[in-house]
């Protein structure tokens, strides 16, 4: 076990909290009069709705303007084998809701665009040179847009994106990454309270280290942290969950590990997320963003492991509009 890494937000995310907080209301879908910052700070255990402010404080944690990621996702078996496995680079961008407001990306603001994301997929050969262009939109009610090319017809197509369905050749859904990526309006939430836990680390090496069965559990040391616990259960018939349990980093606004649940009710999944502490890495210097290292999603059912693994990752470079345009997937094209 190692000391307890202490990372607060960065001044510009805690200065806007400050300033336009104590405006902000649940609307339908999305907050009303919501600009920057953290959206609740304050929770009251007795509020009905404490459990779904927990959750749109996390969808509007500080992610940084921009985001940059070279991973390697694979499937693990039971025995550490690797099933499968691909690379890709993946960049993001947010267009709203930066802690400077003047900061924000005019036109997709005018147009309720959260995010925009970018993925050039680079082996294996099968899948090198597929991209995607993703769309959330800061209203939780509209549908996330996507676009993929196909190298092999150098084409652009537009498909439906469904969050249950699996990412890539991984096991876990969409909406499990990071712990959660889902929309909130489907789910009922409900607070669980405070806790100080045990969980893995701030790490402060290059690549995390993995042990246990499959090679599915980070070993690194682990530290005590505050954390709240909210309960997400599915307003309507979910094709995997019946709910899911969410722990999330008070101070840092991460998840390290969540739970989910299948239909029967029974414990099916585990999400480890391990960060590595920014102060560890030469390219994000003075950031004071998480650096998720590893995420391990283990499925008790399937005796398999999803691990997401980033080998590099760079916060806050400045990208251009253009690079998260449909026109920009076939200017890359292979």
């Amino acid at each position: 076990m190692q000391e307890t890494t202490d990372l607060p937000p960065r001044e510009e995310y805690i200065n806007a909290t400050l300033e336009h907080s104590a405006r902000v209301e649940l609307g339908d879908g999305e907050l009303k009069n919501y600009v920057a910052g953290l959206p609740f700070p304050l929770i009251d255990p007795q509020d009905p709705k404490a459990g779904e402010k927990v959750a749109w404080n996390y969808r509007y944690r500080d992610q940084g303007e921009t985001a940059q990621y070279w991973p390697t996702s694979s499937v693990i078996t039971s025995a550490g084998s690797v099933e499968r496995s691909n690379k890709f680079y993946n960049a993001s961008m947010y267009g709203m809701h930066r802690p400077r407001p003047d900061a924000n990306l005019a036109t997709w603001e005018k147009e309720g665009i959260f995010s925009k994301q970018y993925t050039l997929m680079l082996a294996p050969s099968d899948v090198e040179g597929g991209q995607t262009l993703g769309v959330t939109h800061d209203k939780d009610t509209i549908t996330h847009e996507q676009w993929v090319y196909d190298p092999k017809t150098r084409r652009i197509r537009k498909v439906v994106y469904n969050i249950y369905q699996a990412s890539g050749n991984a096991d876990y859904l969409m909406e499990d990454w990071n712990g959660f990526n889902g929309y909130i309006h489907v789910y009922e939430w409900k607070y669980l309270g405070e806790k100080i836990i045990l969980v893995p680390g701030f790490i402060k090496t290059a690549e995390p280290k993995l042990g246990g069965r499959g090679n599915w559990y980070p070993v690194d040391p682990w530290e005590l942290r505050k954390v709240v616990v909210i309960e997400a259960i599915p307003k309507e018939s979910h094709p995997a969950y019946s709910r899911r349990v969410i722990y999330i980093d008070l101070q840092a606004s991460w998840i390290p590990y969540s739970l989910a649940f299948n239909r029967k009710g029974e414990h099916s999944r585990t999400f480890f997320m391990v960060h590595r502490n920014p102060e560890s890495s030469p390219e994000n210097k003075g950031i004071r963003i998480p650096i998720l290292s590893v995420q391990t999603s283990i499925d008790y059912h399937t005796e398999r492991a999803g691990l997401f693994m980033p080998h590099k990752v760079i916060y806050n470079q400045p990208l251009e509009e253009k690079m998260f345009e449909t026109g920009a997937l076939m200017r890359r094209g292979k």
